[in-house]
C-alpha cells in the first residue's frame, strides 16, 4: 500500500550500465561503491520528497515526510501516535504532512469536507482495501459506495427507533443482570475491575441482539474465549499490519509470531462463522418472532433479491458484534474514570439521577434520555477519551483541501485524539468539564464554553459512513450510567491514576484494568 507512492521514475539503461560497470569492479571497490550508491539513491529519494513532492506544499516535520517509518512505528508498534499527532497540530495546523503520501487533517477540516456526503458527481474519499482485515471490501465497513449504501440500507432497520424499543427488554435484562453481579461485590473493602464487567455486559448485549446468542459473560462472571481473543489480537494485529506494508519484514514478523497467536485468530474467524451459520439457518423470522440484527440482513427485498449476500453477512456480522460493544465498554471505561477527576460533576450528576426517579425501576430508556447533565457527562467523556482515538484512513480522490490540491492517492487520517485536545478548538481541552455540553437554559451551563468549536466534535465519524449503531450506544450508556448511580458510590483506587495516561491505542485502546472501589449508596 505504503509503496504506491514512487518518487522517481527508474532510468533503466543507466541502471544496467552501472549494474554491467560494477560487475568488473574488485570486490572490495564494489562493496564501497554499492553503498555509495545507496547513499545517491536515499538522498536523491529525500530531496524529491522535501522539495519536488506534491504534497511539499503542506507544512510537518521534515523527517517524517522523507519516510513512513517514523509515522508508521509510532502508530502500530508503538500505539502513542494519537499524542504525537496532538502535539503536531497545534504546531502546524489543521492539516499536516505525516508521511511522503500521507496528511493528518483534524475534525475542523475532515468531518465536512472529506466524511460528509459529497454529493451526485463528486467522488467520496474511501477507505482503504484491507485496512481492517483481508476481504473488508465486502463488510459494511470499507463496502465500496453503491454496495455500502445498500447494505446500509438494509442495516439501518435494525438500529432504527422502533427497533430500540423492540430490544429495550433484552437490553435491560443485562444491565439488570450487570447491577446484580456488581452489588454482589460492592462494599467489604474489596475493588471491582470495572473495564471486565462493562466488557462483560456489552458484549453479551451485543451478541444477543445479532446472532440471539449471547457470549454468557455475565451469567459466568468471566470472558468467552471469543471476546477475549479479540482483545489478545488488538496489538498482534497492529503489528501485522505494520509489516504488511515493509515486506522484508513480513518473514521476521511470521517467526516472532506464535503459533498460539496463528490458532487464536483462527479459532475466532472460525467460530464468528459458525455462530452465523447457526443463526442464517433459522431464517429471517425464527419461531419465537422475536427480530436480530440478522433478521434484517436476511431479509429480501421488495422485488425479492436477496439483501445481503452470504458473504456480506459473514463479514459483517463479527464487525456489528465487536464495533458494536468494544467501543461502548470503552467509552463507559472512560467515563468511570474521569468523573471522579471533577468532583462538582460528580455531585451534580448523582444529584439530577436521584432526584429524578423514586427507584431504579423508574428508569428506562426514554427517561434516561430525558437527563440534560447525564448527556453532558457522557458527551464530554467521549470528547476526552474518544473510543475510537484514530479514525480509520480514507484515499482521496484528487480534491481541494483549504485551497491546497491533494492529489489522488493520498492517505488521510483523522485523529479525534488530537482535534478534542486542541486548546484552540475547546477551551480546557484537558480537562473533564460536561457544562460545555449544557444548552443556555441550563442553570449550569457556563457561558466561557461558548467559543468552543463544537462542529469539529463528531465521535462517532461523519456521513453516510458513519456509526450505524449510535443511537444503540446512547441508550446503553445512558441506562448503565444512570442506574450505577442511582444505586453506588464509588471512587477511582489510589494506584490508578495514571490508568489513561499510560494506555497505548491501535484505533481501539488498549486498556489495562480499571479498579473501582464501590458501595451500596447511602
Amino acid at each position: 500500500m505504503l509503496n504506491a507512492d514512487m518518487p522517481l521514475t527508474t532510468n533503466t539503461s543507466f541502471v544496467m550500465s552501472v549494474m554491467e560497470n560494477i560487475s568488473h569492479v574488485p570486490v572490495k571497490d564494489a562493496a564501497g561503491l554499492s553503498l555509495f550508491l545507496i547513499f545517491v539513491y536515499c538522498l536523491s529519494i529525500s530531496i524529491y520528497r522535501l522539495w519536488f513532492h506534491p504534497l511539499a506544499r503542506f507544512p510537518g516535520p521534515s523527517l517524517l515526510s522523507v519516510s513512513y517509518f517514523p509515522f508508521m512505528y509510532t502508530y502500530s508498534i508503538r500505539g502513542k501516535w494519537m499524542r504525537r499527532a496532538e502535539r503536531l497540530h497545534v504546531q502546524y495546523g489543521p492539516i499536516v504532512r505525516v508521511g511522503p503520501n500521507h496528511l493528518a487533517v483534524d475534525g475542523s477540516v475532515a468531518w465536512t469536507e472529506i466524511y460528509a456526503n459529497r454529493g451526485a458527481g463528486k467522488s467520496e474519499y474511501p477507505k482503504p482495501r484491507g485496512f481492517f482485515f483481508n476481504g473488508d471490501e465486502t463488510s459494511i465497513l470499507a463496502a465500496p459506495r453503491d454496495v455500502h449504501r445498500r447494505l446500509r440500507r438494509h442495516l439501518s432497520h435494525a438500529f432504527s427507533e422502533s427497533a430500540l424499543v423492540e430490544q429495550e427488554g433484552i437490553i435491560a435484562s443485562y444491565i439488570d443482570l450487570l447491577m446484580a453481579r456488581l452489588s454482589e461485590r460492592a462494599g467489604k473493602g474489596s475493588k471491582i475491575n470495572i473495564v471486565d464487567w462493562l466488557n462483560f455486559a456489552a458484549f453479551d448485549i451485543i451478541g444477543d441482539l445479532t446472532f440471539a446468542d449471547s457470549f454468557d459473560s455475565l451469567r459466568n462472571s468471566g470472558y468467552h474465549p471469543w471476546v477475549r481473543n479479540i482483545f489478545k489480537n488488538i496489538q498482534a494485529a497492529s503489528y501485522t499490519w505494520f509489516a504488511t506494508n515493509y515486506p522484508p519484514l513480513q518473514t521476521v514478523m511470521r517467526t516472532f509470531t506464535s503459533n498460539e497467536t496463528v490458532k487464536i485468530s483462527q479459532y475466532n474467524q472460525q467460530l464468528a462463522v459458525e455462530k452465523a451459520l447457526a443463526r442464517m439457518s433459522l431464517g429471517p423470522e425464527p419461531a419465537d418472532g422475536r427480530r436480530d440484527f440478522m433478521t434484517y440482513m436476511l431479509r429480501k427485498t421488495r422485488t425479492g433479491e436477496e439483501g445481503m449476500t452470504q458473504e456480506e453477512i459473514l463479514a459483517t456480522a463479527p464487525v456489528l458484534v465487536t464495533a458494536g460493544s468494544e467501543t461502548t465498554a470503552t467509552l463507559l471505561s472512560g467515563f468511570f474514570f474521569y468523573l471522579p477527576s471533577n468532583p462538582t460533576a460528580y455531585w451534580r450528576l448523582t444529584e439530577e439521577i436521584r432526584s429524578t426517579f423514586n427507584s431504579e425501576d423508574d428508569i428506562n430508556m426514554r427517561s434516561a434520555s430525558s437527563l440534560p447533565y447525564l448527556q453532558a457527562c457522557l458527551e464530554e467523556a467521549l470528547r476526552i477519551y474518544p473510543p475510537a482515538a484514530e479514525t480509520p484512513w480514507r484515499v482521496s480522490p484528487g480534491d481541494m483541501l483549504l485551497d491546497q490540491f491533494v492529489p489522488a492517492g493520498t492517505h488521510i487520517s483523522v485523529s479525534q485524539w488530537a482535534t478534542y485536545r486542541n486548546p484552540k478548538y475547546f477551551k480546557d481541552a484537558s480537562s473533564y468539564v460536561p457544562e460545555r455540553w449544557l444548552l443556555p437554559a441550563h442553570p449550569h451551563y457556563d457561558a466561557q464554553f461558548n467559543n468552543d468549536n463544537k462542529s469539529a466534535f463528531k465521535p462517532f465519524s461523519h456521513g453516510p459512513r458513519d456509526c450505524i449503531g449510535k443511537n444503540l450506544a446512547y441508550a446503553e450508556m445512558r441506562l448503565i450510567v444512570a442506574r450505577f448511580l442511582f444505586r453506588f458510590d464509588y471512587e477511582i483506587c489510589p494506584e490508578q491514576s495514571r490508568w489513561h495516561h499510560d494506555q497505548r491505542s491501535f484505533t481501539v485502546w488498549a486498556k489495562g484494568p480499571l479498579y473501582l472501589a464501590v458501595h451500596l449508596r447511602e
